[in-house]
């Protein structure tokens, strides 16, 4: 079985009007590039009009990327700390000489980018930057984050669609169908809940803590 998480990256670029080309579907990608599995070689069929871009790819952005080495690497257990990308070599090993000319041969020497798809980065902005920090001196162009694949996706997928070729988009338009998700917060509704009697609980706020892991907290 293919891999969900680059089925699901592969779909959000076809539906964001890219031509894919995954590894599997030429024999000869599959001797050439390490670890190609995890890999899609993306086009843009009709680019818009070129201009800079962040380092941390968003969904309205995409359409002014013409071409990229897309590597996925989701490891949704945890965020992308600094920690975690210092440890973690195979990260940039998609953007390394030998990788990169096999992507010029199959772009036909075109100017194209290279994407890495991650979990997610820290939200506090010390360890957040210096994870981008990290990932771009690794010679990394952007980076996309996986919440922003389903995001879009979940916004792309017609609830009155029956995508029959898709088990991954099927599943997304019935959850939608069914009123498992709603807007761009994923929020769960619960229609047949009662109104709660009273005024709502108060609710003190909790406030998200990015220490890294092993990292207390508290410090």
């Amino acid at each position: 079985m293919a891999d969900v998480n680059l089925q699901l990256v592969r779909e959000f670029f076809e539906l964001n009007m890219f031509a894919v080309l995954t590894n599997w579907q030429r024999e000869n990608l599959r001797q050439r590039a390490s670890d190609s599995s995890l890999q899609v070689f993306v086009e843009n069929v009709n680019p818009a009009l070129p201009h800079d871009l962040d380092f941390v790819l968003n969904p309205v952005e995409i359409g002014a990327v013409e071409r990229a080495l897309v590597e996925v690497r989701a490891w949704h257990a945890d965020k992308f700390y600094p920690s975690v990308i210092e440890s973690s070599p195979v990260l940039w090993q998609f953007v390394s000489p030998e990788s990169l000319g096999f992507a010029r041969e199959i772009f036909g020497s075109r100017p194209f980018k290279s994407i890495l798809v991650i979990s997610e980065l820290p939200a506090s902005p010390e360890p957040r930057a210096r994870a981008i920090q990290l990932l771009q001196t690794a010679g990394i162009d952007h980076v996309l984050e996986f919440s922003s694949v389903l995001r879009d996706l979940l916004d792309k997928v017609s609830m009155h669609e029956n995508y029959t070729s898709s088990p991954t988009l099927q599943i997304l338009r019935l959850m939608k169908r069914y009123k498992l998700v709603r807007n761009q917060q994923l929020e769960f509704a619960f229609p047949n809940e009662p109104s709660a009697a009273g005024p709502p609980p108060q609710i003190d706020a909790v406030v998200e803590c990015d220490a890294e892991p092993g990292e207390d907290p508290g410090l």
